[in-house]
């Protein structure tokens, strides 16, 4: 088992424990101490050696090895940076979604007996930025999101040399970006799919569940699909192949274009779910509300997919 964690306040570490299949004792190192104002409290893996931190001040994307050695050792290899933002402009908030790095053998283990199954080359990274904007007032968050393959991020990853790439030579047509104004926000990924669920519930009607599959070999089978004159699915499913773009807003200097492709299916039915949970065999809704000052939470599978059936 190997987990790496952000220790300490004053001045934090950067901390990777290592635990050895059937043993229980567990080996604590710090890899690199950093001021506070260096990075985000967030670190994604790539693969079991390759992971991303996200600075703060450099408004980037760190991506990062860890050597062996005794202790280990953490070198950067690349630096990916983000859209650039407004002079006095920082982000607050960073959070990355995914599914967890997972074996080959568990994968080909898996693949037998689903229709969807992840493919560790397609599999998507869901990275969430915050800003605080007073309006009225009054505090408020603006959220954004964008959508990566790791495969893209552990390509630049490999490259070494601790190179610095620009937004515009790396960014637009690898990511796809959302912003929360538009009243969709996106779930956990499961696999190469995300949920998108309503920042408002429409009362006694519910909402359609938005899926996106950003698998390059399903989009390119649905975009074959959706050019067939017989095809059936043309209501309920799109390809977006297209550029998008989200405005600028208060933080970013320029408006974000991005290009990443991806299918879009959109349930018939209407529901009124909090949130979604995907993964390759299940979607499930989660409800929230106040039962007698308690809060509760409803769970409902609304979707589940066995070996080469698929329902929905």
């Amino acid at each position: 088992m190997k987990s790496i964690s952000f220790t300490g306040e004053r001045a934090p570490s950067i901390a990777y424990a290592s635990c050895p299949l059937r043993e229980t004792s567990l080996t604590v190192f710090k890899l690199r101490r950093s001021p506070p104002s260096t990075y985000f409290p967030q670190v994604t893996f790539l693969s079991e050696d390759t992971l991303v931190l996200v600075q703060k001040q450099g408004n980037a994307l760190e991506l990062c090895q860890i050597t062996p050695g005794h202790p280990p050792g953490l070198v950067t290899h690349s630096v990916l940076v983000l859209p650039a933002l407004q002079r006095g402009i920082s982000c607050i908030m960073v959070e990355c979604q995914g599914d967890q790095v997972m074996p080959s053998g568990d994968l080909l283990t898996r693949s037998h007996r689903l229709h969807f199954v992840s493919d560790p080359n397609a599999t998507v990274l869901c990275f969430t930025l915050g800003f605080r904007q007073i309006v009225g007032g009054l505090d408020y968050l603006r959220s954004v999101s964008f959508w990566i393959r790791r495969c893209s991020l552990y390509d630049y990853a490999i490259r070494g040399g601790n190179q610095e790439h620009p937004w515009e030579a790396w960014g637009p047509s690898v990511t796809r970006w959302t912003d929360w104004e538009h009243g969709l926000a996106p779930c956990r990924p499961g696999g190469s799919r995300s949920a998108l669920f309503p920042m408002l519930i429409e009362v006694g009607t519910g909402n359609p569940i938005v899926i996106r599959d950003f698998h390059p070999e399903r989009v390119r089978r649905a975009l074959a699909r959706s050019q067939s004159p017989s095809s059936s699915t043309k209501g309920r499913l799109k390809v977006v192949t297209e550029s998008s773009k989200i405005e600028k807003g208060e933080e970013f200097l320029n408006d974000i274009v991005s290009s990443l492709p991806y299918c879009e299916a959109t349930s018939e039915k209407r529901y009124g779910y909090h949130e979604v949970l995907i993964d390759d065999e299940r979607i499930v809704g989660i409800t929230v509300c106040v039962v007698h000052r308690l809060l509760a939470l409803t769970y409902r599978l609304v979707f589940r997919s066995s070996a080469g059936t698929t329902k929905g």
